[in-house]
C-alpha cells in the first residue's frame, strides 16, 4: 500500500512538472530606474537639468497688480511719447486706473565648444481697466500701443551663443534711474543681432543692430554700450543712431555706493533731434538717492530736468518723485510712488503715482 501511494505521488509530481514546462513562464519586469530632477547650479539658483539631457532650465516670472492715480491725463506722458494734451479730442480729468499683469520667463542653457548656448522667452499678459479709461483718442489704434490690449504677447524671444545674440529682446539702450519719474531708460523690445564682449575686471562692451520699423530696408539702428562694474558701483555710456530718423542720441549713467545702505544714481541724456532713443528733449539731467533703511524697507527721492523740448516749443520741464519699497515677505513686494511734473509744457503742476503689489517666482 505504501509503495502504491509512493508511485501515484511520483506520477502526479512528474505530470505537474511537465504541465509547468508547457505553460508560458510568467516574467515579472524589473522596475525602470527613476530619474530624479537634478539641480543645476552652474548658472545660479533656480536652474534644473531637463531629464535625459545636459540642458539646464529655469522657469520664473511675476504676478503684478498696480493701481495708478493722477490729477489729470497728463500722467499718460510716457505711453505715447508726449503729454496727452497734445492730442486733439482729449479732455482732462483725474482718477484711478488699474493694471493686472502676468509675466512668465523660460531660460534654457547648455555648454558647447563655442561657449554657453542659451535661449530666453518672456511672455506677458496685461489687462488694464479699459482702453477708454486711459483717455486716448478714439481714432488711435490699440495695436500701436504694445501691451494695452488684453491678452498674451511676446516680450522677448532670443538665442545666444557665447557673446552673440539674435532675436527679439529688450534694447541694450535700456537704463534709467530707480525712481518712477524719470525718462531715459525704457524696456522696449526690438528685433536685434549683437555681440557682448566681457574681457574681465567688470568691463563689458556690447554692440547691436536693432530694428523697430515694419518695412523693407537695409538700414537698422546701431546701438553701443560700454559699462564698468566695481565694488563702489557702476558706470555706463550709451550711443545710438536711429537710421530711420537719421538722428543720434547719447546717454550716461552712474550708480555710486556711498555706504552699504546709501546709493546715488546719476543720469544724463542728449539727442540731436527727435528719434527712437531720445526722450523728446534735447538734453536732460537727473539724480536719485536710495536708502535701504532695513532689509525690508527702502526709500528713495530724486528729480530730473528736461531742456529744449523737441516739439517746436523748446519748453523746459522738470519732475520730482519719491518711492517707498517694502518687502512684506520673501518674493512679495510692494511699491508706493508719488511723482510731480511741472514746467513750460504744463498749465499747472501735476501729481501722479501708483501702488504696486508684486509676487515674484
Amino acid at each position: 500500500m505504501k509503495l502504491k501511494s509512493l508511485l501515484i505521488g511520483s506520477a502526479a509530481l512528474m505530470a505537474a512538472a511537465t504541465g509547468a514546462k508547457a505553460a508560458d513562464a510568467i516574467v515579472v519586469p524589473e522596475p525602470e530606474p527613476m530619474e530624479y530632477v537634478r539641480v543645476c547650479d552652474v548658472y545660479g539658483a533656480g536652474f534644473f537639468y531637463i531629464p535625459g539631457t545636459e540642458t539646464c532650465l529655469k522657469i520664473g516670472g511675476y504676478v503684478r497688480y498696480q493701481i495708478d492715480w493722477s490729477e489729470n491725463d497728463d500722467s499718460n506722458i510716457g505711453l505715447i511719447g508726449g503729454p496727452i494734451d497734445d492730442l486733439d479730442g482729449v479732455e482732462e480729468g483725474g482718477g484711478w486706473r488699474k493694471l493686472a499683469r502676468a509675466n512668465v520667463t523660460i531660460d534654457a542653457r547648455s555648454e558647447t565648444e563655442y561657449g554657453t548656448l542659451g535661449s530666453f522667452i518672456e511672455l506677458r499678459a496685461d489687462a488694464y481697466s479699459g482702453i477708454a479709461s486711459l483717455g486716448l483718442p478714439s481714432d488711435l489704434s490699440p495695436l500701436s500701443l504694445n501691451g494695452l490690449t488684453r491678452g498674451v504677447y511676446l516680450n522677448q524671444a532670443y538665442i545666444s551663443l557665447g557673446g552673440f545674440f539674435i532675436g527679439y529682446k529688450t534694447t541694450i539702450w535700456d537704463q534709467g534711474l530707480s525712481g518712477e519719474f524719470d525718462k531715459g531708460g525704457y524696456d522696449a523690445s526690438a528685433h536685434t543681432v549683437g555681440y557682448s564682449f566681457v574681457p574681465g575686471n567688470g568691463l563689458a562692451v556690447t554692440v547691436a543692430l536693432e530694428e523697430y520699423d515694419y518695412n523693407y530696408d537695409y538700414t537698422p539702428n546701431v546701438v553701443g554700450k560700454v559699462s564698468l562694474t566695481q565694488g563702489w558701483g557702476s558706470v555706463a555710456g550709451f550711443v545710438a543712431y536711429d537710421a530711420t530718423a537719421e538722428e543720434w542720441a547719447l546717454k550716461g549713467f552712474a550708480s555710486i555706493k556711498a555706504t552699504q545702505q546709501l546709493t546715488l544714481e546719476l543720469l544724463a541724456t542728449y539727442s540731436s533731434d527727435p528719434n527712437k532713443y531720445g526722450i523728446g528733449y534735447d538734453y536732460s539731467l537727473g539724480g536719485y538717492l536710495k536708502y535701504a533703511a532695513t532689509p525690508k524697507l527702502t526709500v528713495g527721492f530724486g528729480g530730473q530736468y528736461f531742456g529744449d523740448r523737441q516739439n517746436g516749443t523748446s519748453n523746459d520741464d522738470w519732475a520730482l518723485g519719491g518711492v517707498v519699497d517694502y518687502k512684506l515677505v520673501d518674493n512679495f513686494n510692494t511699491k508706493l510712488a508719488i511723482n510731480y511734473n511741472d514746467g513750460d509744457s504744463y498749465a499747472d503742476g501735476v501729481f501722479s503715482g501708483f501702488i504696486r503689489f508684486q509676487r515674484d517666482f
